[in-house]
């Protein structure tokens, strides 16, 4: 069964707004964390780099679901997965600290690709295939 136009828009809403949502939170939880360790660490900057790497993979994770549908890229879902996985990563190396104020941006960017790969009738395991297959040719 094929999906409807509307279908695939609504997918397309969705997964935007699950795509602006985590990176509006991404952007209050660093701001809030650097305002609270930004004065106790004056001298380290590495809070504040760690921050900003978050916030790169937030917009990195936008800029994959803003994509131009027209174009059909295969790096666009695989930008996705990869902000979700750096995002993870810090979710679990700062869990004692600040890390778990990171777990509800990685679940709503895992959420956007989740919606598309669903509308496609695709499974992530064979999204995961896929991945693991062309790896090697992209390294």
């Amino acid at each position: 069964m094929q999906s409807t136009p509307s279908q695939g828009t609504s997918t397309r809403i969705i997964e935007q707004f699950f795509a602006f949502v985590g990176a509006i939170i991404c952007l209050i939880v660093s701001v809030r964390v650097l305002q609270v360790v930004g004065e106790q660490q004056a001298m380290w900057p590495l809070p504040g780099l760690y921050l900003l790497e978050m916030l790169v993979a937030s917009g990195l994770a936008v800029f994959a679901v803003l994509g131009d549908e027209a174009k059909q890229s295969r790096l666009r879902p695989v930008l996705i997965w990869v902000a979700v996985g750096m995002l993870l990563a810090f979710t679990i190396m700062g869990a004692w600290s600040i890390g778990f104020l990171f777990a509800p941006v990685a679940s709503l960017f895992a959420l956007a690709p989740s919606c598309r790969t669903q509308a496609r009738r695709e499974y992530l395991l064979h999204l995961a295939w896929d991945c693991s297959r062309r790896l090697p040719r992209w390294l």
